[in-house]
């Protein structure tokens, strides 16, 4: 794309913004890398806060986590604007009142479970719900197969295979356990329950938080198959940064006026 193929791009895309009732924001490789804020991503932030609503397939961190790494930053975002896709997956699990829970995931995810009443359990599990789990073993991978096999309910925060890490490294994500975990059973076992991004559940969520239209919101972030498949899908205009993409975050940020007046 040529530079002023790019720079128009910006001005529309920037325009939506403008326009939008509310904005979404993916987190990993978007809003933070390693849950480190970039810059240009907290000047977006910063510029739109009231606006601002994280939507993120992060399974190992609470939104309580997120919302004190942004106040780090000086962006006070209220924790009841940021969905994660890891403690939706774990207040689903909760509404199943009764349900056995086998729970492949970080400690945070295990203290929220229990928190919400979620019997945990390591055998006879009906539900096993299976997230980014750094502790992950082919003994915990053996007990998952199993109980799926006997009949125990799979559910899957996300199958994202990665995720951006510092310095340009790949950060396995749950997906690379869910596809270990399928490769186990055999082709007639029923297709996983995916909570995350590309489907729907977080967008709604996020929507009706705000009371608002999916066609009044634009989803920004760097993954076509979950931020842009997944938003258009649900009727929201998708804007694509980093990645396979020519545009940066640092192009949606509109100069300020102090920057404009000297430019002029």
């Amino acid at each position: 794309m040529s530079f002023s193929g790019l720079a128009r791009r910006a001005l529309i895309e920037r325009e939506a913004i403008r326009t939008a009732k509310c904005l979404l924001l993916d987190w990993d490789g978007c809003v933070a890398i390693g849950n480190k804020v970039l810059p240009d991503a907290a000047a977006l932030i910063a510029r739109h806060i009231e606006r601002v609503v994280i939507l993120s397939n992060n399974s190992t961190d609470l939104p309580s986590d997120l919302a004190g790494i942004l106040q780090q930053s000086g962006l006070d975002l209220p924790e009841d604007r940021i969905f994660t896709a890891g403690a939706e997956a774990v207040r689903i699990v909760a509404a199943r009142r009764g349900a056995r829970v086998l729970l492949l995931g970080s400690p945070k995810m295990r203290r929220l479970a229990r928190e919400l009443g979620v019997d945990l359990v390591r055998q006879d599990a009906d539900v096993v719900l299976l997230m980014r789990d750094a502790r992950f073993t082919y003994a915990k991978l053996m007990r998952a197969a199993n109980a799926v096999r006997d009949g125990a309910e799979l559910i899957a925060s996300n199958d994202d295979r990665t995720h951006p890490g510092p310095e340009g490294r790949i950060v396995p994500e749950t997906g690379a356990l869910l596809a270990a975990l399928r490769a186990c059973l055999d082709d007639t076992a029923p297709a996983p329950l995916i909570i995350g991004k590309p489907g729907e559940l977080l967008f709604r969520r996020a929507c009706d938080h705000l009371g608002i239209q999916p066609s009044e919101a634009v989803m920004i972030g760097d993954n076509p198959a979950t931020d842009g498949e997944g938003a258009l899908n649900y009727g929201i205009r998708p804007i694509l940064v980093g990645g396979a993409s020519s545009l940066q975050m640092k192009d949606l940020v509109e100069p300020s006026p102090e920057k404009m007046l000297r430019t002029a």
